[in-house]
């Protein structure tokens, strides 16, 4: 139990460490930063336009209203701030340290393999926007809907956050996994990139089957549809309980993947 919680900590200072270099690489490069910032807030303006129409449209989509559109897409862009804040630039360049050999130097760090290839970096040129942008939709909507809003309503959100979190680093760098048994990667890149834009429409407006298979087989669905359940209302005690057990199977299928994945690894400098 020592052994564990010492390893814990030490990663938590490590990744504290690799968020500071990161900021530090976008202090020196401040074309790159805002470049980057431009491009988000682009992507961003389609968002808004989305919510923007159906607001204009003012009618319920399978009994979804405008506001609780606004809602959904706002805890979207929430998660969109997440994955390429936390995760994207990771995930994708895991296939570069497979071919360019770059994973036989982590292989030698005392930290865990995982850890290095898959948080060593953060972004924070994409996540501004969204982060702001998101929060604003979340409190409009709240505020249209005459949603009471307490500090244990807004525990209860962030808690949900965290476990699509954990849920989104788990189906989103398995499919990158399969790199350690092909040789180009970019279609695999192009698959999970479609694969989230799945996140960006209410399950509700999709068939019955395909909302189950979404959420407890493949839980894309999962990662935005929880937390904007929640603030809804539309949260059933299914779904409270698979918000607490998603992350743990999650986690267990992911790494047993790693682990299989990993042993077909053959050192580049070999």
């Amino acid at each position: 139990m020592k052994n564990a919680l010492r390893e814990l900590k030490k990663h938590i200072f490590m990744y504290f460490i690799f968020a500071k270099y990161s900021l530090l690489g976008y202090m020196e490069y401040k074309a790159n930063f805002y470049a980057s910032l431009t491009m988000e807030i682009v992507f961003l303006l389609t968002k808004v336009i989305y919510v923007v129409f159906a607001y204009q449209l003012g009618s319920n989509i399978n009994g979804i209203s405008p506001d609780e559109v606004m809602i959904f897409t706002g805890v979207y862009t929430i998660m969109v701030a997440i994955f390429t804040g936390l995760f994207m630039d990771n995930f994708y360049e895991l296939p570069g340290h497979i071919q360019n050999g770059t994973l036989d130097l982590y292989i030698t760090k005392p930290l865990s393999l995982q850890f290095m290839v898959s948080l060593r970096h953060v972004n924070f040129a994409l996540p501004i926007p969204n982060l702001i942008t998101g929060v604003a939709m979340i409190i409009i909507g709240c505020k249209r809907l005459a949603i009471t809003v307490n500090a244990g309503y807004i525990a209860g959100f962030i808690g949900i956050i965290i476990s699509s979190t954990i849920v989104t680093y788990c189906i989103f760098l398995m499919p990158q996994l399969l790199s350690f048994w092909t040789i180009k990667s970019g279609s695999i890149t192009d698959i999970v990139d479609k694969f989230w834009e799945f996140n960006n429409m209410p399950m509700f407006i999709y068939s019955k089957w395909m909302q189950r298979i979404g959420t407890f087989v493949i839980p894309v669905f999962f990662i935005t549809n929880m937390p904007s359940s929640f603030l809804t209302g539309r949260m059933n005690t299914v779904f409270l309980l698979w918000v607490f057990v998603a992350p743990i199977i999650f986690l267990i299928i992911l790494r047993l993947f790693w682990n299989v994945a990993i042993k077909k690894y053959t050192s580049a400098s070999s």
